[in-house]
């Protein structure tokens, strides 16, 4: 019995010490990462770029859409890629969610696709201005690999985004489109 009230007691301490502990440092969304998700979302956050020098059998779009939208006060943004031709739209290939993660103090990007796909990563703003996305793609179809995309802002209309395959930690670079607002 003694020790049962010992081990309660020790318990109620360890509690106390825990609860006494500060909590972990929590951070607001960047001004950078604010800026971005106001940049892409503003006047109704549509973009189209053209695709024509992709096209194929497999790719028989011949232009590209996104779409953003503004949630939870600016601190976050949900999207969606859309393939289009002849101005129509065919299909959504995929779904956004970036947001502010306050814990880890870093804007996160999620996307989900066709087929069950996945990406996760981090969107970070580079040095010589413009944004890095980072993310891991894992699909039952496929193996687990990762990609990049870096991408500025050269005028209030233009969003010029560079994809890259990451192998080993080299950025291999793979296609760039010009995307413009539509209004």
């Amino acid at each position: 019995m003694v020790k049962l009230i010992r081990l309660t007691f020790a318990g109620l301490i360890g509690l106390c010490l825990a609860a006494a502990q500060p909590a972990a440092a929590q951070t607001a969304a960047a001004a950078w990462f604010v800026d971005e998700i106001e940049f892409l979302t503003r006047d109704g956050g549509r973009w189209i770029t053209d695709n024509s020098e992709y096209v194929s059998e497999q790719e028989t779009d011949d232009a590209y859409g996104i779409e953003w939208r503004k949630s939870f006060d600016g601190f976050a943004m949900a999207g969606r890629l859309v393939g289009l031709n002849g101005g129509k739209e065919t299909n959504t290939y995929w779904e956004f969610r970036v947001y502010w993660h306050p814990g880890r103090g870093e804007a996160v990007a999620e996307q989900f696709g066709w087929g069950g796909g996945l990406g996760v990563g981090t969107v970070r703003p580079m040095a010589e201005g413009g944004m890095q996305w980072e993310q891991t793609f894992y699909s039952p179809a496929q193996s687990q690999h990762s990609e990049g995309h870096r991408s500025d802002n050269p005028d209030a209309n233009t969003h010029v985004t560079h994809s890259f395959s990451i192998v080993d930690g080299e950025w291999r670079p793979r296609r760039s489109y010009s995307w413009i607002r539509q209004t």
